[in-house]
């Protein structure tokens, strides 16, 4: 389907040029090409300016890896909403075979032979065909591509169609910026699993304190990011915004606000677990207020006004919203037992980033002056190993070159310190990607598995597990290796892993990059209660990814993290002396 041409976006025609480098290989033409038209995708998503001003400007081949065909192509769609080149590959490839690339570890070559021996052209049609094992007799595809192939599609099919917790945040946001430059309402507080920092979202909730519902709805439902009204009714109006997101917004009387925070921040379970915990006292909790039996017709509230109220008349502590999902926390906050959460403004850097030196967007001194920016004392650079080919790892003579690079700006930039480290490949074998002459000269190490997922639980956990054995390794980063809605975790055992990281003083990683939030929640709350040692990064790859941190100490925070669990909430030289002895 064409785009459209007016609203067109960076990310809409990167998908495009992604969409046609697969479409290139499907059809079987140089493969260069489609891995130049890929590139330029890249390129584009980490673009800062919109394309179509590039290309009003006529300055698209400042682009990297944009060169005449390409330009071609994206002017066509920011013109028309669509490229011939497109077009035309979409007819000369047969229908559905694009479909095929949905399933993880089908690429383009893969399915091209699918479709030539076997003419399958639907995910349904593979699945049956993997089980029949007719995949494993075609040309190099093995019967553990047919498994993983198998293990991939059962994955698609438990996908959620969820949005991704930063860009469900960065919506729910610009609206309530929007309404309160636009209403001047005073009350406004954005609920749901996005306040609760869950790592997916389905629905945004937004609260807003108001008089007369009709006028803020009235804002509301011309605001620019709105697609269409879904519904409209006295206290919830309902719209769809960019990303197919919905966002309910609900206006209360200002004396209900916190009442109503409570019940439409959730979850479901705690509220459940609340309104019975009223009961046994003879009391109503609803999204009004907290009330004796029969005094809600009267409106003789006994607490409403905001949260606190609300569990100090429950004889309860307050709970903090990623705690609630009834798992404890109201039985603890009764018996006041509350952990003290870890807090953003307690974190002092960040240990896991990336810059252009590898597969990062902005130069250290432009990483390094952001974190200074946001009050930190410190941050580490772990640019990639060599062993992942597509991030330009650094080989030892970089590695010198970067040492220095970090000195001058040590000396231009201190007391902040920036501290050369590394994310260094696991390889599939157990192998580190670097030798400990190498690994020797970065002051932190995290080790990282991003090949050979498919490997058996116990051919993976050996693997993980050997790694944080070696002496000069300072954490395991990412360790389930998921990627929300598109991978699922590798076969890894977190028992032997948390066990590890106890007995070794490993610090296993709590990934702030949305697509990860990894190590998941309810793991960290069984690596605190074991002992393990956190660590909360961003894993930016640009400067504004810095800000990342927040989605990871979100994260830490739902596992029951305290901040002296963290490595990163210590001053530099507590935390490079917490670090395992080498």
């Amino acid at each position: 389907m064409p785009l459209d041409a007016l609203a067109v976006g960076n990310d809409a025609i990167a998908k495009v040029l992604d969409e046609i480098g697969d479409l290139i290989e499907l059809k079987g033409e140089n493969v260069f090409r489609a891995v130049t038209y890929r590139a330029a995708a890249r390129s584009i998503r980490d673009l800062r300016e919109p394309l179509t001003k590039l290309v009003e400007e006529r300055r698209l081949k400042e682009i990297p890896k944009v060169g005449s065909s390409v330009s071609e192509a994206i002017e066509q769609i920011v013109a028309t909403g669509r490229s011939k080149r497109h077009d035309e590959l979409q007819a000369a490839v047969p229908p559905g075979l694009l479909t095929l690339l949905r399933v993880p570890g089908v690429g383009p070559a893969t399915a091209r032979t699918i479709y030539d021996h076997l003419k399958i052209t639907t995910i349904e049609e593979l699945e049956e065909a993997a089980k029949e094992h007719r995949l494993q007799q075609l040309p190099k595809i093995q019967a553990k591509t047919e498994e993983n192939i198998l293990r991939s599609i059962a994955a698609l099919k438990q996908r959620t169609g969820r949005s991704l917790l930063h860009e469900a945040r960065a919506a729910a946001m610009t609206m309530a910026d929007y309404l309160r430059a636009e209403t001047g309402v005073e009350q406004l507080a954005i609920a749901g699993s996005l306040r609760r920092y869950k790592e997916t979202i389905g629905d945004i909730d937004i609260v807003v304190a108001g008089d007369d519902a009709a006028p803020i709805f009235e804002v509301f439902a011309r605001a620019p990011s709105v697609e269409r009204v879904l519904a409209r009714g006295d206290t919830k109006c309902s719209v769809i915004v960019d990303r197919g997101l919905q966002i309910d917004l609900r206006v209360v009387p200002a004396r209900s606000f916190g009442a109503a925070l409570l019940y439409f921040t959730g979850s479901k379970e705690h509220n459940v677990r609340l309104r019975g915990l009223a009961l046994r006292r003879k009391l109503l909790l609803n999204e009004y207020g907290l009330y004796r039996i029969g005094a809600e017709e009267r409106g003789q509230e006994i607490a409403s006004i905001t949260e606190e109220d609300v569990y100090s008349a429950l004889e309860m502590d307050f709970i903090p919203p990623e705690l609630r999902e009834d798992r404890g926390e109201v039985d603890a906050a009764k018996a006041h037992t509350l952990p003290k959460l870890v807090k953003l403004d307690q974190v002092r850097g960040d240990l896991h980033t990336h810059t252009n030196w590898t597969d990062g967007r902005d130069p250290l001194a432009d990483m390094a002056r952001r974190a200074l920016a946001k009050g930190y004392a410190y941050l580490a650079v772990t640019d990639h190993s060599p062993g992942l080919g597509m991030t330009n790892g650094l080989s030892p003579e970089r590695i010198e070159v970067r040492l220095a690079e970090a000195a001058r700006l040590n000396a231009e930039l201190a007391p902040f310190r920036i501290i050369v480290g590394t994310e260094v490949d696991i390889r599939a074998n157990g192998a580190l990607d670097y030798s400990d002459a190498l690994l020797a000269k970065f002051d932190i190490v995290s080790a990282s598995v991003h090949s050979s997922f498919g490997q058996t639980r116990e051919q993976m956990t050996a693997r993980v597990v050997g790694a944080m054995r070696h002496p000069l390794v300072t954490a395991l980063s990412h360790p389930t290796g998921r990627l929300l809605e598109k991978r699922e975790p590798h076969a890894v055992d977190l028992d032997a892993v948390i066990d590890a990281a106890v007995e070794t003083g490993t610090w296993i990683e709590v990934n702030g990059g949305p697509e990860r939030l990894d190590l998941p929640d309810t793991w960290i709350r069984k690596a605190v209660d074991r002992g393990a040692t956190l660590v909360a990064n961003s894993d930016a790859h640009a400067i504004e990814e810095l800000d990342w941190m927040d989605l990871a100490v979100g994260t830490a925070r739902r596992g029951w993290a305290p901040d002296g669990r963290l490595a990163n909430v210590r001053e530099l030289d507590a935390m490079l002396a917490s670090r395992k002895k080498r």
